[in-house]
């Protein structure tokens, strides 16, 4: 009887252990603005944006005590124009994420090269290969948009970004 209990019990624990660990998956969308101050030089020119990291914000309801981002992908990323003008003079686009942390360097999450002349928006193709998790177990993230441009420009502008990302959790 007594090893009829333990076996019942131990199968419910493994159970329960099982059901704790599996991972989920959460889509999670950031829409913000990216602005680049003039004067730009033809080449590379990074626009940044901040977020911190509240799990509790981002996940909501699927939120628990002791839980943490295990795998971050970019699921996509369209950047456009903004007040209905059109990405003329932008030949490249490099969509990273950053850190304070010095041991996490700079990830590049996609690209977009060549950016369509005179095109409203692009497409940013996201890299299989960056896993941006470890970034959201930080206190704060940066996504980092740069923009290659063909040529110096004076006047500053801005892009809107919608970023899509698969988190898994546990």
């Amino acid at each position: 009887m007594k090893l009829k209990f333990f076996i019942i019990a131990l199968a419910a624990l493994s159970f329960f252990t099982a059901c704790n660990s599996s991972n989920q998956d959460t889509e999670i969308v950031i829409v913000d603005t990216f602005t680049f101050e003039g004067p730009l030089y033809e080449g590379s020119n990074p626009s940044q944006l901040v977020f911190p990291v509240d799990l509790n914000k981002i996940l909501g309801d699927k939120f628990h005590e002791g839980m943490k981002v295990t795998d971050a992908t970019l699921s996509s990323a369209s950047i456009s124009a903004v007040d209905s003008g059109n990405l003329s003079g932008i030949t490249s686009m490099v969509l990273s994420v950053a850190s304070d942390n010095p041991e996490l360097k700079m990830l590049s999450l996609g690209v977009v090269n060549p950016v369509k002349p005179n095109s409203n928006s692009a497409e940013i193709k996201p890299s299989t290969e960056a896993n941006a998790g470890e970034y959201f177990r930080e206190k704060q993230y940066y996504i980092v948009l740069d923009v290659g441009l063909n040529k110096d420009i004076e006047e500053s502008f801005s892009l809107k970004g919608e970023i899509k990302f698969k988190l898994k959790h546990n």
